[in-house]
């Protein structure tokens, strides 16, 4: 893909008056990176001041910033927005209330690199108790070809591959596209394993970029919202599944189709156990389905996976339902 921009920045802006000025104002690179610098404002339908405030840095650097406003479709759909209309040779993606640092430094790396995925450290920034923690990233010497042993992505729990840690060839995930569930919350796991369909290369860098605000009011880490986000991970394990069903022509080797299964079946065992949160029926029909396709045939078996294997599906509903009142008292 020919282009004049080395890097674009993808941004949803949804809601976030007190941080949209740090967040922008944290892109403002040298004048010679500016040039080569593409920051793709998306206002999500935001009720408040944020599009505006963001609309400010457009006027001010046009050949930077530019925005796009669209009915309110949640993060994902932003993204998906995002990645559509992103022109450069690289690219990131950025919430709105959190910030990059050294990213002059990260271009002029980009400039001098062809790896399809680039790894940077990342810094968690904890509001509520104003600790900071840095995630550090596996060092490699040079570029290396990816395989599923590097890459990080097991078949049980998350993987430190994400878009706080990364930066992507655009042309790697533009044929993807829609590539984000809509409308719905948790929509970013899905780029742990999406740049195994087409990159093939990835370099890592030893200096953090992105910085990730834990604990502001509104996120949704909440952990007051179990039913909602069984009803979110629905939504994007059928994306999963949506962009799987697409990749079967596209001459993905074994080995990396391989390890873009065991991501997926790992987030089956992930969420199995918040489905209990949605209504009986639904519940049952969806455990049944990732228990068919997905865990029965797991060689090592979780207690929890144990326990519906051995119990009426009803049973197993009401016993976890209940052990989980019991540990919430």
């Amino acid at each position: 893909m020919m282009t004049s921009k080395l890097l674009s920045i993808i941004i949803p802006v949804y809601k976030v008056e007190a941080y949209i000025n740090k967040c922008l104002d944290s892109l403002l690179v040298s004048p010679e990176w500016m040039e080569k610098l593409e920051v793709v404002i998306v206002n999500d339908g935001t009720p408040d001041n944020s599009a505006e405030m963001s609309r400010e840095y457009v006027k001010r650097y046009p050949g930077t910033f530019r925005q796009i406003d669209k009915e309110n479709g949640g993060h994902g759909s932003a993204w998906n927005v995002g990645l559509k209309e992103a022109t450069g040779k690289y690219l990131r993606f950025l919430d709105s209330d959190d910030w990059f640092t050294n990213l002059d430094r990260l271009m002029s790396d980009l400039q001098e690199s062809d790896a399809d995925v680039v790894f940077n450290p990342f810094i968690k920034e904890f509001a509520y108790d104003n600790r900071t923690e840095t995630v550090e990233v596996p060092p490699v010497q040079g570029t290396e070809r990816i395989d599923p042993g590097n890459w990080g992505t097991a078949r049980r729990g998350l993987n430190s591959v994400n878009f706080w840690s990364t930066t992507y060839k655009t042309e790697i995930l533009k044929p993807l596209q829609p590539l984000f569930a809509e409308k719905t919350m948790f929509d970013d796991y899905i780029i742990t394993w999406a740049p195994l369909v087409h990159g093939r290369t990835y370099m890592s860098l030893d200096y953090p970029v992105y910085h990730y605000l834990i604990g502001r009011p509104g996120q949704t880490m909440s952990l007051t919202q179990q039913r909602k986000g069984a009803l979110s991970y629905v939504k994007c394990f059928d994306q999963y599944e949506s962009v799987r069903s697409r990749i079967d022509e596209q001459a993905v080797p074994a080995e990396l189709l391989g390890c873009i299964d065991d991501a997926i079946a790992g987030y089956a065992s992930y969420i199995f156990a918040s489905m209990i949160y949605l209504p009986l029926k639904d519940a049952l029909e969806k455990i049944k389905y990732l228990w068919k396709n997905y865990l029965a045939d797991e060689p090592d078996k979780s207690k929890l996976l144990k326990r519906y294997a051995a119990l009426p599906g009803v049973v197993f509903y009401y016993v976890e339902h209940l052990r989980r009142k019991i540990r919430h008292i």
